[in-house]
């Protein structure tokens, strides 16, 4: 026996109790736990793992969670988020992504708007913009570039600078550009056969780190304004000879007057006359100069009002009689029906068919006749003016509106022509809203043409 007990007792009564366990009994109590021990050390294992996979299973569903939210924000999308249901160290883990993934969402927006910006900037700049790296290929190209050089961004990126534009002395100046940083300004074609002329920027694309990354170059057309200069050149240029020649005639008769001649009555009188004929011719061709100065301007104001057209006429050929009795020319005025008046200016349309009929006797031959015919057409009242004289060389009549343009200038003087009647018929006439057409061939005659709306 290995546990016994005794009882201990005083006076008669019990006071006590003593256990005693012998040796044997307690060993074969640990022997009994040492034999229990391994299911204990199972079920603890068992416990553990379950904890271990719970946890692990938790942290694969958060990574994995995480990796799809990642996944998003690479893609644009950063309105996905992880949620965890305790506060630790995932928890936050997942708060900085998430404010990362709030803070690049609003930089991002940010550079799209000014992305946006700049497009709509670039679209609706008239002149033409092109960007390119330090190799010399394109980077952008703006809507107006793609019109003036007629090729599309999509078909020009990456391609070189003289793929694109064909002017070696551009390229050349963009390669100054880029190894000297230089900006480089000069006008010039786009390619040999363009026929438009560009003022081109280049200038370079200069880094953070003060180094160049590339250039841009900026076209403007000039066309129009090489045109107006030549026009404006032409202009003093003619002035100044259309001035300059009876000034010249003026002054050699004067000073051949002054030398004796004026003692010879026939003489200084034929030299008078001639003097007197150019003084006219000035001041014909400064009050041209004047009264074009204001058509152009607008200085003349166009009041309008029905005008009868047979009034008119009568009054223009009795004015021009005289000139034409000179060459034996017979003036002929038709109004058909429907056509008894024309809608305008009496003062402006009676200097454009003055001018108009002036110019059919000067280049009528001798004894020839010249018709003035009114009629109604579709857009209101049409006016032709036809004679059967020299007629206009084909090449000519392009230009015959120009002001100064003479078919033939030696021919245009001694008529005593200022070079300007035809452009103030053209700017009379669109004043009207008008058209003005001319038809013409050499030695059969021309027929001028003008059509004037009747509202």
């Amino acid at each position: 026996m290995s546990k016994f007990s005794l009882k201990i007792a005083a006076a008669g009564a019990i006071c006590a109790a003593l256990t005693i366990i012998t040796l044997l009994y307690i060993s074969r109590d640990i022997m009994q736990g040492v034999y229990n021990l391994p299911v204990v050390l199972l079920v603890l294992f068992v416990g553990i793992m379950m904890f271990y996979l719970w946890i692990d299973n938790n942290q694969t569903v958060f990574i994995r969670d995480l990796n799809e939210m990642v996944k998003a924000i690479a893609q644009g999308d950063f309105s996905q988020s992880v949620i965890i249901n305790k506060d630790d160290e995932l928890n936050n883990l997942n708060e900085s992504l998430k404010l990362m993934a709030s803070k690049l969402n609003s930089r991002l927006l940010k550079t799209e708007h000014e992305k946006d910006q700049m497009e709509t900037i670039l679209t609706s700049m008239v002149e033409g913009v092109l960007a390119f790296d330090i190799t010399g290929r394109l980077l952008l190209m703006n809507k107006t570039a793609e019109d003036m050089i007629g090729i599309t961004f999509v078909e020009a990126e990456k391609r070189f600078f003289l793929e694109i534009l064909r002017n070696h002395q551009l390229a050349d100046l963009l390669k100054k550009c880029l190894s000297d940083g230089s900006r480089q300004v000069i006008e010039a074609n786009l390619s040999p056969t363009d026929q438009e002329y560009y003022r081109v920027y280049i200038t370079p694309i200069i880094g953070k780190d003060e180094v160049s990354q590339g250039v841009i170059v900026v076209l403007r057309n000039v066309t129009e304004v090489r045109i107006l200069e030549q026009v404006r050149s032409d202009f003093v240029a003619n002035v100044s000879h259309e001035l300059r020649t009876p000034l010249t005639s003026v002054k050699g008769y004067v000073e051949t007057l002054l030398d004796g001649a004026i003692d010879d009555r026939p003489t200084a009188k034929k030299f008078l006359t001639i003097i007197n004929t150019e003084t006219d011719r000035l001041n014909r061709l400064i009050s041209d100069l004047l009264y074009l100065s204001k058509l152009e301007t607008g200085r003349i104001e166009l009041a309008k009002k029905w005008i009868s057209s047979q009034d008119m006429l009568d009054h223009i050929i009795k004015l021009l009689e005289p000139v034409a009795l000179e060459k034996n020319i017979t003036i002929e005025s038709t109004v058909n029906t429907g056509a008894g008046s024309v809608f305008g200016n009496p003062g402006m349309l009676e200097q454009v068919l003055i001018n108009l009929l002036e110019n059919a006797i000067k280049y009528s031959y001798d004894g020839g006749i010249v018709n003035i015919e009114i009629s109604i057409c579709e857009q209101g009242r049409s006016i032709k003016v036809i004679d059967k004289g020299i007629g206009i060389p084909a090449e000519s009549l392009a230009r015959v509106f120009e002001r100064f343009y003479r078919v033939d200038k030696g021919r245009s003087r001694k008529a005593g022509g200022t070079g300007l009647g035809l452009s103030i018929v053209k700017h009379i006439v669109e004043r009207h809203r008008g058209q003005v057409q001319i038809e013409s061939e050499e030695e059969k005659g021309t027929i001028v043409t003008i059509i004037l709306p009747i509202n």
